[in-house]
């Protein structure tokens, strides 16, 4: 089988209540006021961003390979709330995992699944067949979005990383495209 062709992701991708649109500095305040938000209601999205500057360099930089990472911002009425990410992109093998996170005052309200759908119908209008999803063994939230979104427990991997100082477990979900 031929090795996926690198096509774009979309810049934009439409929902009926959020609005995802590729990581760019000019989001940078926004995406510290939401992370502040997050971090004020007890929430552990980039736990390690102190600063502005911390947003600037890591979050909110554009990409230097359009091809290796696409971040998105969840958009809901124009702010940010959250983000998605597709990464770990096998171009040779058609797949790519799937990475979410959304501010604790927005929680339980299905942004996180129609942001996540949003992005498996762009990864299979590129032709990817698999997507990926791997998360804290502990974290109920996530397990919960891969499932309703018909992804399948494959495995789980022990102490497959550490995480705030402690060796975390992985369950790694996957779902066909095609």
């Amino acid at each position: 089988m031929e090795k996926l062709e690198k096509r774009p992701f979309a810049t934009s991708l439409q929902g009926s209540r959020i609005q995802l649109v590729m990581s760019s500095p000019q989001y940078t305040q926004q995406v510290f006021d939401y992370i502040q938000r997050d971090h004020r209601l007890g929430g552990v999205n980039y736990s390690w961003v102190v600063s502005l500057e911390d947003v600037s360099k890591h979050i909110t930089t554009e990409p230097e390979n359009e091809f290796k990472e696409i971040s998105y911002l969840i958009l809901k009425e124009g702010l940010a709330v959250g983000s998605m990410h597709v990464h770990t992109i096998s171009y040779s093998d058609h797949k790519a995992e799937v990475g979410y996170g959304i501010e604790k005052g927005e929680e339980g309200k299905g942004y996180v699944s129609e942001a996540l759908q949003l992005v498996l119908s762009e990864m299979k209008r590129l032709g990817f067949n698999k997507a990926v999803i791997n998360c804290d063994k502990e974290n109920a939230c996530s397990i919960k979005v891969a499932e309703r979104n018909g992804f399948s427990q494959e495995g789980l991997l022990i102490q497959d990383c550490i995480e705030n100082g402690r060796f975390r477990d992985s369950v790694i979900f996957g779902k066909l495209l095609q």
